[in-house]
C-alpha cells in the first residue's frame, strides 16, 4: 500500500527555535495564529515580522509554512528556499525538509510526466540533503522513500502512457493505413470502373460507329443495286426498245421487200404483158409485111444483119427494164419498145 506523505507536527519544531525569537512580541504573535492554523493572518504577521528583521532564515521558514497551510505552493517554494541559506543546520534541514514536502505537492499538481518527474527528483534531493544534516531523520527517509517510489510510478505511468500512445498512433498508423489502402482501393476501384466504363463507352461507340458504316455501306450497296437493276432495267428496256425498233425495221423491211417484190412482180407481169403484146404486134406486123416469094431464099448475110439487129434490140429492152428497177420501181407506166 502507498504510505502518505507526513507531515513535521509543527509545535514540535517551536522548542528547537532560538528562544529570541519567542521574545519578540510580532513573531510571537504570527506563530500563536500558526498554530491555530490562521494561515492568512500569521501571513500577514510574518510580513510584519521581516520589515525589521529580513534577515532572519527563521521568519522565513514560518512564513513559508503559512503559504504552505494556503496551498500556495509557488510561495512558500520561495520562502523555504530562502531558509536553507541559513547558518544554523537546524533551520537549513527544516527548511529542506519543508521545501521537499512542497516539491512533493506541486509535482502532484502538475500533469505532464517529464514536469511531474523533474519535480519529484527535486523534492527527493531537498529529502536526501535533510538526512544529510541528520541521518536519524526518520520523516525524510520516509518521505524520500514516497517520493522515489512516486517517481517509479509516474515513469511506469510515463512508459505505460508511452506504450499506449505507441499503441495508439499504431492504431492510428494501422486506421489510416487501412483507410489509405482502403481508399486507394476505392480510388483503383473507380478508376478501374471509369476504364472499363470509357472502354465500354468506346467499344460502344466503335461499335455503333460499325454499326453505321455497315449501313452505310449496306445502303451504298442497296443504291448500287438499285442503280445497277435501273441500270439493267433500262437496258432491258433499251435492249426491248432496240429489239422492237429492229423487229419493227425487219417488219418494215419485210414489208418494203415484200412490196418490192410484189412490185417487181407486178412490173415483171406487166413486162411479161408488155413483152407478150410487143411479140404480138411484131408477129401481127410480121403477118402484115408481104411474105417473101416462096423459093426464094435469103442470103447468109441478111439472115445474120436480121439476127444482129434482133439482139441489139433485145440488150436495148433489157437495159431499160434493168434501169426501170433500179431508178423506177413502183412505176406502172409500160417501158415503149422501139
Amino acid at each position: 500500500m502507498r504510505r502518505s506523505l507526513w507531515l513535521i507536527p509543527m509545535v514540535l519544531i517551536w522548542g528547537a527555535w532560538n528562544p529570541f525569537l519567542r521574545q519578540v512580541p510580532e513573531v510571537r504573535r504570527a506563530n500563536d495564529f500558526l498554530r491555530g492554523k490562521d494561515y492568512k493572518t500569521a501571513e500577514e504577521a510574518y510580513k510584519e515580522a521581516l520589515e525589521s528583521r529580513a534577515s532572519e532564515p527563521k521568519i522565513k521558514h514560518n512564513l513559508g509554512l503559512t503559504f504552505l497551510g494556503q496551498n500556495n505552493y509557488t510561495a512558500a517554494e520561495g520562502e523555504f528556499i530562502a531558509a536553507t541559506s541559513s547558518d544554523s543546520e537546524m533551520v537549513r534541514a527544516r527548511g529542506n525538509f519543508f521545501l521537499g514536502v512542497t516539491r512533493f505537492h506541486m509535482a502532484e499538481t502538475l500533469q505532464k510526466p517529464e514536469e511531474k518527474i523533474g519535480k519529484y527528483k527535486e523534492a527527493a534531493d531537498n529529502f536526501r540533503r535533510v538526512l544529510e544534516l541528520e541521518p536519524d531523520e526518520e520523516e525524510a527517509r520516509h518521505n524520500l522513500e514516497m517520493t522515489l517510489e512516486r517517481i517509479e510510478d509516474v515513469e511506469k505511468e510515463q512508459e505505460e502512457q508511452k506504450k499506449q500512445q505507441e499503441q495508439k498512433e499504431k492504431q492510428q498508423q494501422d486506421q489510416k493505413d487501412q483507410k489509405d489502402q482502403k481508399d486507394q482501393q476505392n480510388k483503383d476501384q473507380q478508376n478501374k470502373d471509369q476504364q472499363d466504363q470509357d472502354q465500354q463507352n468506346k467499344d460502344q461507340q466503335d461499335k455503333d460507329q460499325q454499326n453505321k458504316d455497315q449501313q452505310n455501306k449496306d445502303q451504298q450497296n442497296k443504291d448500287q443495286q438499285d442503280k445497277d437493276q435501273q441500270d439493267k432495267d433500262q437496258q432491258n428496256k433499251d435492249q426491248q426498245n432496240k429489239d422492237q425498233q429492229n423487229k419493227d425495221q425487219q417488219n418494215k423491211d419485210q414489208q418494203n421487200k415484200d412490196q418490192q417484190n410484189k412490185d417487181q412482180q407486178n412490173k415483171d407481169q406487166q413486162d411479161k404483158d408488155q413483152q407478150n403484146k410487143d411479140q404480138q404486134d411484131k408477129d401481127q406486123q410480121n403477118q402484115d409485111q408481104p411474105q417473101p416469094q416462096q423459093g426464094k431464099q435469103q442470103s447468109p448475110e441478111v439472115k445474120a444483119a436480121r439476127r444482129a439487129l434482133d439482139d441489139l434490140k433485145e440488150r436495148q429492152k433489157q437495159r431499160i427494164l434493168e434501169m426501170h428497177r433500179k431508178g423506177g420501181q413502183g412505176r406502172r407506166a409500160p417501158i415503149k419498145d422501139w
